[in-house]
Order: C-alpha cells, then sequence, then structure tokens
C-alpha cells in the first residue's frame, strides 16, 4: 500500500515516509520514532529537482537478481549479505531517473538519455525489478534495473502523459493525460479508454477487491476484467471511480466522490470481502483529510461526501498542513497514519477512526517546527545583589539630576549602580532613558538614529514579540537605515519579521508606505535565505494576496485622477479667461467718425475761419522773430 499524487511524498508501509522538499532533497523518516534516517542531496540538487517517487520494497530469493551493483562477481556476495532490500526510484525535473538505496543510504544508478522532458509518474511492477515512467514528452519507458538501462519506449498520447500504474497481476498499465489508457503491456496496445476529466489526470490507483486468480494464458483483459480504480484531476474538486470490463465496457466514471479542494494524494484502504465497504483517504491541498466509505456494487447518480474531516491545529488555531497520510489496517479496523509540518520538522499521528463517532475530527498538536524548551523554576538560580535597597541611590540615564551625580561619584560604583538600576528597568524604560539622555549634535535639532543600535531593538522586539519596541524601529522611512538594519539583523529573524510586517500592511494605507519599504527591503536582502525555505511558499502567499487585493484599483484610480485632472484644468482655464474679460482697461482711446468732422466744419463760419488764418499768421511772425533773436 502506498500513497500516490503530485505532492513527492510517499509512505512505505507504516514504518517509513520518503519526502522531496523543492530544493531537491530527498528525506527519509522513521515513522515509529520520528527521527530523519538518511538524507540524499544530488549533485545537480538544484536544476534537476525531484518531481515524483515510489517504493520497492522485497526480500532476496536464491534465484533472484540483485540490484546493488551491475558487476556480476559481486552480485552473489550481496545476496548472502542482504537478506532484503528497500529502493526508491525517483523521477526529476530534466528527465533523468534515480534509483536509492535506502538500506545503504546512498544511490545505487542513474538512468539518462530516455526523456527529453519532466517525468511526470513513475511506478513499479510488483513481479520484477521494472519500473515504468511517464513524461512531458508523450512516451512511456519500461526500465530494467537489474541492468541499468531501459528495456521499451512508445508514445502514449498527443499530449503530456501525467500519471501510469500497473495494473493487477502485471499485464496492463493505465496512463493518462487528457484521458485514461488502459494497455497491454504485451503488445503495447490500448485496449480500453475513458473519459470523464475535464482537465489533466494526476494520479491512479487500484482497487485491489477478492478476486478470481486469472488463468495463466488469459489475456490482459481478462486478468483485470471486473476490477476498479480510482483517479484524480489537476484542477477538479473531486475523485472518480472506474469499473474496467472485458464486456459491455463504460466509459464513464461509476462513482464520485466530492472534495473540498484538489486532492494532493489519496489512498485506498480494500476490503477482504466484495459486500464490505472500501475506505477512500484524500489529502487536500487545504491541509484537510477528507475520509470516504462505499461499497462498490453499481453506479452512483449522486456524488458521496465524506463520512470524516480531519484537521490538525495548533493551540493558538493555526492550521498545520498533512504531508501525507496512509491506512495501516489492524484487528479490520481502519487505521490512519498522518504526517504533518514541513521537511525542517515532521510529526506523525496515528489515528483509529473507530474511537471517533463524529463527522469533524479535529487534533490539537504543536508545531513540530518549532523547538519548546522547559526550563523547571527550581533549577534556575536567581541572585539578588543587594539586601537593604533602602540606602540605594539608582542611577540611570533618565534620572534627574544623573549628569550631577554621575560626576560626583566614581567610576567603578557609577558602573555597578547603573548596571543594576537597569536590571530593575523595563524595556519601555530603558528606550525612554536612552531618547532622553542622549544629546543631538550641535547644530541639529534632531541626530539621526544608528543602524546598529535598530537592529538590535529590532531583533529584541521580535524575540519578545514587544509591540512598543517595533513601533518605534518601524516608524523609520529612511532607505539607507532600513537597508542596513535589515541586513544587520539574525538571519533567524527574516521569517518573524516578515510576518510582522504582513500584519502591519493590513492597516490604514498612509501607515503602510512606509511598512512597504521595510517589506521591499527585508525580499532583496534575504532573496537567497528565503529561497531555501520550503514554507516560503505559503509564507509569502498571504502578502502577495495583500498586495493584490491592494492594487487591483490601482488602474481604475490612475484613470479616474486623469479624467478628474483634465477637468480641473479645463475649470482653472476658464475662471482664468472670465476674470481677464472683467479687468478694467488701462486706457481708452476713442477716435472721431468722418462724418462726425464733416458736420463741424459745416457749422463752423467764414468769419471763424478768418480769425483762425490771421491768428496763424500771427504766431508765425513771432517764431520767426524768436528764432533770429536766439541766433
Amino acid at each position: 500500500m502506498a500513497a500516490v499524487g503530485r505532492c513527492k511524498a510517499a509512505f512505505s508501509g507504516e514504518d517509513k515516509l520518503a519526502l522531496c522538499s523543492l530544493d531537491g532533497v530527498l528525506h527519509v523518516w522513521d515513522v515509529k520514532s520520528g527521527v530523519e534516517r538518511h538524507q540524499f542531496t544530488p549533485a545537480s540538487h538544484l536544476t534537476a529537482t525531484f518531481t515524483c517517487l515510489s517504493w520497492k520494497i522485497a526480500h532476496h530469493r536464491n534465484n533472484e537478481k540483485s540490484l546493488t551493483t551491475p558487476k556480476k562477481k559481486k552480485a552473489k556476495k550481496s545476496e548472502n549479505i542482504s537478506p532484503h532490500f528497500e529502493y526508491i526510484a525517483l523521477g526529476t525535473e530534466v528527465g533523468d531517473a534515480l534509483l536509492y538505496d535506502n538500506i545503504a543510504g546512498d544511490l545505487v544508478c542513474k538512468f539518462t538519455g530516455g526523456h527529453n522532458g519532466r517525468i511526470n509518474g513513475i511506478c513499479w511492477k510488483s513481479d520484477d525489478h521494472t519500473f515504468f515512467t511517464c513524461s512531458n514528452d508523450h512516451h512511456i519507458i519500461e526500465w530494467d534495473a537489474s541492468h541499468s538501462k531501459h528495456k521499451c519506449k512508445w508514445k502514449a498520447d498527443k499530449w503530456e502523459v501525467h500519471s501510469i500504474k500497473v495494473g493487477p497481476h502485471c499485464k496492463t498499465l493505465l496512463s493518462a493525460g487528457k484521458t485514461i489508457k488502459l494497455w497491454s503491456l504485451k503488445t503495447k496496445e490500448v485496449i480500453r479508454r475513458f473519459n470523464g476529466h475535464l482537465s489533466p489526470v494526476i494520479s491512479m490507483l487500484f482497487v485491489e477487491l477478492p478476486a478470481k486468480i486469472p488463468s495463466h494464458d488469459a489475456t490482459a483483459l481478462e486478468a483485470v476484467d471486473e476490477t476498479y480504480f480510482l483517479s484524480a484531476a489537476s484542477d477538479g474538486h473531486a475523485l472518480n471511480a472506474w469499473q474496467i470490463r472485458s464486456t459491455k465496457p463504460k466509459k464513464n466514471a461509476i462513482t464520485t466522490f466530492s472534495l473540498t479542494s484538489d486532492a494532493l494524494m489519496f489512498d485506498v484502504l480494500s476490503p477482504s470481502s466484495r459486500d464490505d465497504p472500501i475506505y477512500v483517504l484524500v489529502t487536500t491541498l487545504d491541509g484537510d483529510v477528507l475520509v470516504f466509505s462505499h461499497t462498490l456494487n453499481g453506479p452512483m447518480k449522486k456524488p458521496l461526501t465524506p463520512i470524516h474531516n480531519i484537521r490538525v491545529v495548533t493551540p493558538t488555531a493555526e492550521q498545520l498542513s498533512v504531508i501525507s497520510a496512509t491506512f495501516v489496517k489492524k484487528n479490520e479496523d481502519p487505521v490512519i497514519v498522518l504526517a504533518y509540518g514541513t521537511t525542517m520538522g515532521i510529526a506523525f499521528e496515528t489515528l483509529k477512526l473507530k474511537e471517533h463517532s463524529g463527522s469533524e475530527i479535529c487534533l490539537i498538536r504543536e508545531d513540530p517546527t518549532q523547538v519548546h524548551v522547559l526550563i523547571e523554576k527550581d533549577k534556575l538560580k536567581l541572585k539578588e545583589p543587594l539586601k537593604n535597597k533602602e540606602n540605594v541611590t539608582t542611577i540611570v540615564p533618565g534620572v534627574p539630576g544623573h549628569n550631577r551625580l554621575a560626576a560626583e561619584k566614581s567610576g567603578t560604583k557609577r558602573k555597578k549602580n547603573a548596571s543594576i538600576g537597569e536590571a530593575q528597568l523595563t524595556m519601555e524604560e530603558r528606550l525612554t532613558a536612552m531618547s532622553v539622555d542622549t544629546a543631538p549634535p550641535s547644530g541639529d535639532s534632531k541626530a539621526p538614529p544608528n543602524a546598529d543600535s535598530l537592529a538590535i531593538l529590532l531583533s529584541q522586539g521580535l524575540q519578545s514579540n514587544d509591540r512598543d519596541v517595533l513601533n518605534q524601529v518601524l516608524q523609520h522611512s529612511n532607505d539607507n537605515l532600513i537597508r542596513n538594519t535589515v541586513r544587520q539583523i539574525p538571519i533567524n529573524y527574516v521569517v518573524s519579521l516578515l510576518k510582522e510586517l504582513t500584519e502591519r500592511l493590513k492597516g490604514t494605507p498612509e501607515k503602510c508606505l512606509i511598512f512597504m519599504k521595510w517589506t521591499r527591503t527585508t525580499l532583496s536582502q534575504h532573496a537567497s535565505y528565503l529561497m531555501t525555505l520550503p514554507e516560503v511558499v505559503p509564507l509569502l502567499t498571504g502578502l502577495y494576496q495583500l498586495i493584490s487585493v491592494r492594487t487591483q484599483t490601482h488602474e481604475r484610480l490612475t484613470k479616474l485622477e486623469g479624467k478628474l485632472d483634465l477637468i480641473m484644468t479645463q475649470i482653472v482655464s476658464r475662471k482664468t479667461t472670465e476674470k481677464i474679460s472683467e479687468q478694467p482697461a488701462l486706457f481708452v482711446v476713442e477716435e472721431d467718425s468722418s462724418d462726425d468732422h464733416e458736420e463741424d466744419m459745416n457749422m463752423m463760419s467764414p468769419e471763424s475761419f478768418d480769425e483762425w488764418d490771421e491768428g496763424s499768421e500771427d504766431e508765425h511772425e513771432t517764431n520767426e522773430e524768436t528764432i533770429e533773436m536766439e541766433g
């Protein structure tokens, strides 16, 4: 029994869990002790990360071949040394397949040159040392692990092949892209097709019901007659059940299991009799575990709902993501083993469904990634330096008269008393004392803060979750000061700082401008460290969604701002024109018309003309006499 899916994690029975992290590292955990036993990091783990994995555990027999080394001389020796083997087949992003020995904790061999694209699925045959891989290059390859080479390669679809699964009795193979195909492994021909998913199928699993063992001469279709299998798509909130029939085939699903979100992985607990129900366990992307119970006896019209919804939360009501889950059958009662946490810390939980009658099961557990240190109070050594405190004068920055008393006291005594006084003060009183005692330099009204002191205060505030200290540090908006402070904080406080900034960005827009500077600087300064964290995706998802919500109306507001600017410009220009037209003229020139002038001339008498001529002649003579006298 092995869980399948796109989570890149799989149980081997009930005692081992293999998990591939986002940085291309394989982790193998012991379920009973909760300890990580092995960790395998390939040389190209950053460029060729793992995409899928599958367990192969079997006992050696005298006539079986060993998979340890390709050399024939060492094969018999290895059979005598190791009574059984535990191998993990791994697919990579670049199309290579790897074979890892869990007992030796080392790589056995690497299969290259088969696929030209990402390997999406991998599965073993149960009767020999052969495994299959499917890829984005539309092909399926059959690999021989004993000789470290591929046996057969054929084109399976016009599109990417996302999942494969070997059928019972190892005569058939299921492959899934946009449609599900049933192949005959002997002839490599399609014998059945199944349609029903709107998106690509990413995982499949056979339901092993009690059935008659087919004869050795039975065909591939007869070997899987009346067999059921389950499938899950990438964007569908449902799990479909299908039936393979040699006569009167059905291309559509007979039963649908309704999910709250997309399936991450699923497992099936097969019954001992066909009349008994099967149990289906589905781990969703939301971190919940859904449990279904159903008897496969015909098609169902309505989707099935889960009988149990399992959720793991912390004492502070924060949900913990379930990495993988599997069924363990004990005394005919279904028992579930859960693995929750991250690659930094995983915890395991064994759950008996018979002990829970309600549909909602909430497990309150501590976060395995957090380190909890318990210290007994009796073992703490407390020292009181002074018994009589009445005659003691405490000298610390901020106390009135400190500068005068400090000059009178000796240096040794002042330092001792100051240290005692500081130990009795709270963090808020220390910060107030520092701000009062520190004098700004001459000519400046306020001295700029130091990045070293702000980095220390920021670390202390994040560690103690002191809001006053964090408010005093995060209120600064100087770019150089923010960059130097973020650069000097310890690396283990970066995640806490991002969480604090994400919470503060939910406030008013006026304050968010300063917090965005801190957030941008933190992401740019510590980008390399954040890329190595497995929980970086859920950590930055909330921040990304918050920024998206805040900026989704930016484009419409920008258009509205442009329209308002245009309207206001027209209004201002119109008012300016009206003001200019209302201003009085500096001076006005009035010109008489020619008609008025002629009327005036006609109204004048001839005597007035003679008087005007005589006066003009007298004036002319006077001007000539004046010119002669000046000469």
